[in-house]
């Protein structure tokens, strides 16, 4: 891979291995890309900071752990998400700044997209920063899942020193508080937050209630997954990380298998895919950015 661009990479992780996120893969996926990688590691009840450790020692040129203990002060809005990785962005050192989710992976075929994407940007001055197309994993490793409620696009790198932060829950990022001005890059983003059992559903909702100031139920039915439109076949190849996870993917949930609910979420998302069929722009979406062609 040529780089005319240094590259820092960063994310934040907390209780990794009791809410079965793939955190090591979710940074192998992206360290080839990098020249530095933050990792905001959280005070956590597990062997969270044991594997942090580890890939710093495994990489001592790139790998830049952090330790902090994250307050319980401002638990709405999932403001400690914002905080902690705008702690990690804050060490940035290089011309580029790319996030990366502990349950997110990018895919080694899309290495040369994303460094294409990113010289294209930097010969131009109004552009913040990349898009990224989404896929998200529904249960297991063979079904992914699309509708109103799954965003579809989100920026993942952009450029550093320009007063870009976390926004919200660190889902995406704005300039000064307003949309990023970005160019697609054609790489994709495999979000893998909901494969999992139902215990580990039933984990990680607990777990993340705390960061939002909700209050959820612990009955084992509130986490079972429901079989929703816009589930669908994987036929492609997942990122070469996660070779050994998807080994295991019988023991995860079915989603072919679960209730079908017609609520008024599910009636939008049925409307929505009908919708996009026929025309690719779906009606009062969400965006962190401004896509600029």
């Amino acid at each position: 891979m040529n780089k005319t661009q240094t590259i820092s990479g960063f994310t934040i992780v907390r209780n990794a291995s009791i809410l079965e996120y793939p955190f090591r893969e979710s940074v192998l996926s992206v360290l080839p890309l990098c020249d530095e990688f933050i990792i905001n590691c959280g005070e956590s009840d597990d062997n969270t900071a044991e594997t942090v450790q580890q890939l710093a020692q495994e990489f001592p040129d790139k790998i830049k752990p952090i330790f902090t203990k994250w307050s319980r002060e401002n638990q709405s809005g999932g403001f400690q998400l914002k905080k902690q990785s705008d702690l990690a962005l804050q060490m940035a050192k290089g011309d580029w700044c790319f996030y990366i989710q502990a349950d997110e992976l990018i895919h080694e075929a899309d290495h040369e997209s994303i460094l294409k994407a990113i010289d294209q940007a930097s010969l131009k001055p109004e552009i913040d920063g990349i898009l990224f197309d989404y896929l998200h994993f529904y249960g297991n490793f063979s079904y992914q899942i699309k509708g109103r409620n799954w965003y579809r696009k989100e920026v993942r790198a952009f450029k550093n020193h320009r007063g870009i932060e976390a926004f919200r829950d660190a889902q995406g990022f704005r300039k000064n508080g307003t949309r990023v001005s970005v160019i697609p890059s054609g790489a994709r983003v495999f979000h893998y937050g909901y494969v999992r059992t139902s215990e580990s559903l039933r984990k990680k909702a607990l777990q993340m209630a705390q960061w939002w100031g909700e209050k959820i139920s612990n009955s084992p039915d509130s986490f079972l997954l429901k079989k929703h439109v816009g589930l669908s076949l994987f036929k492609g190849s997942h990122p070469k990380w996660m070779k050994d996870k998807i080994a295991e993917n019988s023991k995860y949930c079915d989603p072919t298998q679960g209730k079908r609910v017609w609520d008024k979420d599910e009636i939008k998302n049925a409307i929505t895919l009908v919708w996009e069929s026929v025309v690719p722009y779906r009606i009062g979406e969400f965006r962190n950015y401004e896509l600029v062609l």
